[in-house]
């Protein structure tokens, strides 16, 4: 029997999933209006890429951001990334970046790759394991709820009863049939 076949922990287990939800659905539309207000705002390909980093320079005119010339093959190319994230990076470093979703001139369009960064940019990704957890704490409700089996019936005998049901007469469909006595041959 699972854990979550009890009531307090199955209630427990939905609440949390449910709030999961609702903060992943919170975020998506939060993160959807904020595009749909900025005018400076366009769509990009996010990506994955593995680059050598050549140098970092501070940006004058923001406070959240940095310029991070990278090189991807041979050519080099200049990332608008977070402060924090472009401090920790040195010349010659490998560093795995990736791409936000839509770029504007307010907030990073480069990240560096971290699970954390993933569920920041990308919350609908948490909507599959949410939905798994759903139907775990559905299966064992189910479970729970079930019919249990009938008790099985048992009766006891004692041994008298026992010794006296091999004395006793077996009914004429157990008794061997009566063969014919022996006699002179019919001729």
């Amino acid at each position: 029997m699972s854990a979550l076949s009890r009531p307090a922990l199955r209630w427990t287990a939905l609440t949390l999933l449910w709030a999961l939800v609702g903060t992943v659905l919170w975020l998506t539309a939060v993160q959807a209006f904020l595009v749909a207000l900025n005018p400076f705002c366009h769509l990009q390909r996010p990506g994955v890429s593995h680059l050598a980093i050549v140098k970092v320079e501070p940006n004058p005119d923001s406070q959240l951001t940095d310029y991070v010339t990278v090189r991807r093959g041979e050519d080099e190319e200049v990332l608008n990334m977070a402060k924090s994230e472009a401090y920790d990076l040195r010349h010659e470093d490998e560093a795995w970046i990736m791409g936000a979703w839509y770029e504007d001139g307010l907030r990073p369009t480069h990240f560096r790759f971290s699970l954390l960064r993933i569920l920041l940019e990308y919350p609908s990704v948490l909507l599959l394991p949410a939905a798994l957890g759903l139907w775990r704490v559905r299966r064992a409700r189910q479970v729970a709820e079930a019919e249990p089996p009938p008790p099985v019936r048992r009766t006891f005998t004692d041994d008298f009863h026992l010794k006296a049901q091999r004395f006793a007469k077996g009914t004429p469909a157990e008794e061997p049939p009566l063969e014919p006595p022996p006699g002179p041959p019919a001729g």
